[in-house]
């Protein structure tokens, strides 16, 4: 359902924008209660950053924060689960930089 209010083009814009300030040297060397730290820090700053580049109403705003989170959880729990999703996050990565 959020999905289709906030629309495809604003999930992949937040997902690219999560995957390109992962902190994966940080994250590594965290333990899982200060990942969650981190994290939220991170959630933070994308939500920031997006009010500033988007006028957005305040069910909007509730809505992109939601999904920010959503996302940031779902990151998480793919890159804590195996080290190739570790390396494969840090190609990700690399290919969103080049562009």
């Amino acid at each position: 359902m959020r999905r289709h209010v906030a629309g495809r083009a604003v999930v992949g814009r937040l997902v690219r924008r999560i995957v390109r300030r992962w902190p994966a040297v940080l994250m590594d060397e965290s333990t899982i209660g200060n990942q969650a730290i981190v994290m939220e820090g991170m959630t933070l700053s994308v939500e920031r950053g997006e009010r500033a580049n988007v006028t957005m109403g305040v069910f909007l705003t509730l809505i992109i924060s939601t999904l920010i989170t959503e996302i940031v959880k779902a990151i998480w729990a793919w890159w804590r689960a195996s080290a190739s999703n570790r390396v494969q996050l840090a190609q990700y990565q690399q290919e969103i930089l080049q562009r």
